[in-house]
């Protein structure tokens, strides 16, 4: 009898431990709302003779992916909640997207107004930085990698 009250006893508790720790961990959604200043680019090239490598990218490299990519024109994204999004690159100017978080909040896609979509994973994400992948194929295939730190507000 003393062991089924234990066995019980011990059932519950790991049932309210779990929802209790589910409850208190922050979706990719909410995490994700602010400022995030792009950090840097690194690139894992795949389908090579040697296996695949790392390396970051300089201007030049940034400047070919970029001609594809819409978004990587920009230096801080501004997520906000329902789903907006402001673009600003270096001179300033800004772009507005819709963004969404897809599948278990792990896979971000921006909509762009020309109806151009442009998916990402998301591969790490806490409350001061994120890092998103994006699959590409210009000369070589690969995966590039971007960091981000979250920009504090300045009226937090």
């Amino acid at each position: 009898m003393r062991l089924i009250v234990v066995s019980i006893f011990l059932l519950v508790s790991i049932i309210l431990s779990s929802a209790f720790i589910v409850s208190e961990s922050s979706s990719p959604e909410d995490l994700i709302i602010g400022k995030w200043e792009e950090v840097s680019w690194e690139y894992e090239r795949i389908n090579n003779h040697y296996g695949t490598f790392d390396s970051e990218f300089d201007e030049h490299q940034q400047s070919e992916i970029r001609q594809n990519l819409l978004v990587h024109e920009a230096e801080i994204w501004h997520f906000e909640k329902g789903g907006k999004l402001s673009l600003t690159n270096t001179d300033q100017t800004k772009r507005h997207v819709q963004w969404t978080a897809k599948g278990r909040g792990h896979i971000l896609e921006l909509n762009y107004e020309d109806a151009f979509l442009e998916d990402y994973h998301i591969q790490d994400i806490t409350k001061d930085s994120m890092v998103i992948h994006f699959n590409f194929d210009l000369q070589v295939r690969g995966i590039v990698k971007l960091t981000f730190a979250k920009l504090q507000e300045k009226n937090a």
